[in-house]
């Protein structure tokens, strides 16, 4: 399952059409997010940094309290310019701008996201 922390509802449907085949559950804001990922883990989050009320680094920080959801990649898509490297505290795996995204990159982004803990648990790399 991956968890959308977005509360664009345009960019919403967006990942819905681009993520067709995937078990995804929206949510419009940070404080219901929270509260779903207190009793759920998903296998991925992508995350907006500027959500309505909490915002998305406010989103990041109490996931750190989570040791549980210490594992699970977050994928960030916001138009506040950033880095990966800046994020990668907050076990964020890629960072993407909105205004420059490109669909295949999240989609790619997305699999290898997916695929990271089969990888793991299946002795590494490809035979």
């Amino acid at each position: 399952m991956i968890a959308i922390i977005e509360d664009d509802r345009g960019w919403e449907q967006y990942y819905r059409d681009l993520l067709k085949g995937y078990e995804l559950k929206c949510f419009h804001d940070g404080l219901a997010a929270v509260k779903w990922l207190d009793e759920t883990k998903p296998d991925l989050i992508i995350l907006d940094i500027l959500l309505v009320g909490p915002t998305g680094f406010a989103v990041l920080n109490e996931l750190r309290s989570y040791p549980e959801l210490g594992d699970v990649p977050i994928i960030v898509v916001s138009s506040v310019k950033m880095s990966a490297s800046e994020l990668v505290k907050y076990g964020v795996r890629a960072v993407f701008d909105k205004g420059e995204m490109m669909p295949q990159g999240l989609v790619k982004s997305v699999q290898a996201a997916l695929d990271e803990p089969r990888r793991a648990k299946n002795g590494g790399g490809s035979a």
